[in-house]
């Protein structure tokens, strides 16, 4: 018997939370490409002082961390905070898991209903907003309406307004079921795994003009291990009226400059000066 995922809500629902489910990677590889550094994850089993410097006083000034760990069925994940999913730098090439991985992302603001997209080598194959699912005719979907109560109509698959059970605890299990989802609830809800700094050390300067359509949002490129460089914030946008059919390919590669996050002078590792 495993713990599936059906556990989420009731106990990591209240603060809210960003979990990523990746398959066929490793929770250090699944790091990278959230953000992190080569050889940085602080494991609290190896290293003392790691949960209190983490979740103890004054940890909202650090960077932006993720929690990370390898599950059942050859899946890792990682669980962060609301925000650090839109981060711009993780918009970047290089960086964009979904586009050659299976990905399960669950987000839980606590203000909105728990979002739930799952991306399959770059193509959306399900997803979930406001308790409602456009895909009828995926299992998912229907075991929704079989088991959970959810209603079907011709254009998507509605959780029940009128009722005070949302029935999300069964959504998880029924997707964790499907994609053989698992995570151990005791290491997550006691915070015994790996955890890594994800935020960029050095914050480029995004306010500069794409030299290919004049847009004046432009992205951090890839993990920070290449020369600094911004690209248009439409490089993966396709089709869009005023913009390249394969995406912009504007970026500017001179007069980047960066400057270090302020929040890295906050840091004092367990075990360091």
């Amino acid at each position: 018997m495993t713990d599936g995922i059906a556990w989420l809500d009731e106990d990591l629902g209240r603060d809210g939370y960003s979990l990523t489910m990746v398959k066929g990677v490793t929770a250090e590889t699944l790091a990278r490409y959230l953000g992190a550094r080569p050889g940085t994850l602080l494991d609290p089993d190896s290293a003392p002082g790691v949960l209190e410097f983490f979740h103890g006083p004054g940890s909202s000034k650090l960077p932006d961390w993720a929690m990370v760990g390898e599950a059942a069925g050859g899946w890792s994940f990682a669980l962060e905070t609301p925000e650090a999913g839109h981060r711009d730098d993780r918009l970047a090439p290089g960086r964009d898991l979904r586009s050659r991985h299976t990905v399960v992302d669950i987000l839980d603001t606590t203000m909105d209903p728990p979002a739930v997209t799952v991306t399959v080598h770059g193509e959306t194959e399900w997803t979930m907003r406001e308790y409602c699912t456009g895909d009828v005719g995926h299992p998912v979907s229907r075991r929704l309406v079989t088991e959970a109560g959810f209603l079907a109509h011709p254009h998507g698959v509605f959780g029940d307004d009128a009722s005070e059970d949302t029935g999300i605890s069964d959504v998880y299990r029924i997707l964790g079921d499907h994609y053989g989802l698992s995570l151990p609830r005791t290491a997550v809800t006691r915070k015994r795994l790996p955890h890594v700094f994800t935020e960029p050390r050095t914050l480029l300067r995004t306010d500069a003009r794409c030299p290919a359509c004049g847009e004046t949002r432009m992205l951090p490129y890839g993990d920070g291990t290449e020369e600094p460089r911004l690209v248009c914030v439409y490089y993966k946008v396709r089709d869009v009226p005023g913009h390249p059919p394969q995406g912009c390919p504007g970026e500017v590669t001179d007069a980047v400059h960066g400057q270090p996050n302020p929040k890295y002078e906050n840091l004092r590792l367990p075990g360091g000066p």
